[in-house]
Formats: C-alpha cells, structure tokens, sequence
C-alpha cells in the first residue's frame, strides 16, 4: 500500500493522524489538494496518508472480495505496525469515514479519537451487488461515473470496491465505544444524510458545515478548525 508519512518541523508529542480518502479519491486528490496536510503540520501533527487499496498508486485488484471492509482494516493496522505507531487520531471521508468506523469498532486501542466526514448511515450501495456500478440513475451511480472517469483510476478496480463494500452493509450499531467521535458534513451534502443522528446515537458530536456539498466541504476551514480544535481536546 502506498502511503504518505509527514513528520512536523517541531513534534508536540501529539498521537499522529491518520486520514482516510474517499470512493474514487486518493490522499492527495483528498486531503493534499485541500491543504489537510499542512493546517496539521503547523499543528505539529505527524500526517499518515495511504492510498487505500484499489486507489491511488496502491494496488488494484478486481475480485470484490479483496475489498470487504475488515481487508481495508487488516491494511491499516498492518501499516501502523509497520510505522511502529500504537495509536492515531483517524479523520476519513466518506469511504474513507465508513472504514474509520470500522477501523474503530475491530481495533479500538489503535484509534484516540475519531472523524467522519461526509458520511451518514444511509446505505448508498444498495443494490450495488445486483447491477454494474454507474448503469443506474441512483446517487453512487453519478458518484461512480465521476469517479472512474478521473486519471489514474481502474473502473474495473473501483467497481469491485463498490461491490465489496456492498457485501457488508453499514450498520449503526454496534457503534466505537468509549472513542470521543465527531461527524461533519456540508449543509448541502446529501449524501451525508441522517449524520446528525448518527452522531446522536454514538454519543457523539455533529458539525454541519454551511453552504458546503460532498464535494467542497473536505477544502472548507470551519471543517479544518473544528477537527483541529476536537483532535487538541
């Protein structure tokens, strides 16, 4: 797996963070681009940044089965025993939020604190695993037009990805027990819907971010600052 590794000129001896993309992204098109490396950099946080599995300059398979939730999991507790850290705060978006959430719930001791955003509990992949991804007219299929026409990007890889989340519906319960969790989303992200209550049955925190959709909210500085402020609690 291909990951960036960013260490602060000055360390504050704060856990490192560890942020996870979304569905067609990758950490640069994701968190670089909308300068999340350097707000937490200056913050004097380490940055751990992979491309997830299918994305990215990491490997692409096309069997769905390589890409149920608990791989992507296995992936990044195999890249922290490689970097030799025991915990991080993990901030992921959309895909990636829905692999923090089960990155906390399988490995509980190697996650502080946990961000989701962009992400609500309603199932978008219905469906996914009896058609071709981007051949309906449903919200993932305009996601995955979008996505699979990007440089760089496998539609034959993101299509098993899709396929494999799928095959493991997101449930709400069990939720990260005993882990402070934050959800935000723009107040025009749709696909974000129902976070508010999410965040409500996990004892967690909701931020809606004004005049922001999925796609700008990730750039947005109130997203920046209320993370930093949430991580630095």
């Amino acid at each position: 797996m291909r990951y960036a590794d960013l260490a602060p000129q000055t360390s504050s001896g704060a856990v490192p963070v560890l942020l996870l993309h979304g569905f067609g992204s990758t950490f640069d098109m994701n968190w670089g681009a909308a300068g999340w490396p350097r707000v937490l950099e200056t913050a004097g946080r380490r940055v751990i940044g992979p491309d997830l599995r299918g994305h990215g300059s990491s490997d692409k398979p096309t069997e769905s089965e390589l890409y149920l939730p608990e791989h992507f999991v296995s992936d990044l507790v195999a890249l922290l025993d490689e970097l030799g850290v025991e915990s991080v705060d993990v901030v992921g978006y959309s895909m990636g939020a829905r692999l923090a959430w089960a990155l906390a719930l399988a490995a509980p001791a190697r996650v502080r604190r946990l961000v989701l955003g962009g992400f609500g509990p309603t199932d978008l992949l219905a469906g996914v695993g009896e058609s071709t991804p981007g051949e309906g007219d449903g919200p993932f299929d305009q996601v995955f037009n979008t996505v699979a026409a990007l440089p760089g990007n496998d539609p034959e890889a993101l299509a098993a990805c899709a396929r494999g989340q799928a095959a493991r519906p997101f449930t709400r319960t069990p939720h990260p027990a005993g882990i402070p969790t934050l959800l935000v989303a723009g107040a025009k992200d749709a696909l974000a819907a129902g976070a508010e209550g999410l965040a409500a049955d996990c004892g967690g925190t909701f931020v809606e971010i004004p005049g922001r959709d999925h796609v700008n909210a990730v750039s947005s500085r109130i997203f920046k600052q209320v993370v930093l402020d949430f991580l630095q609690d």
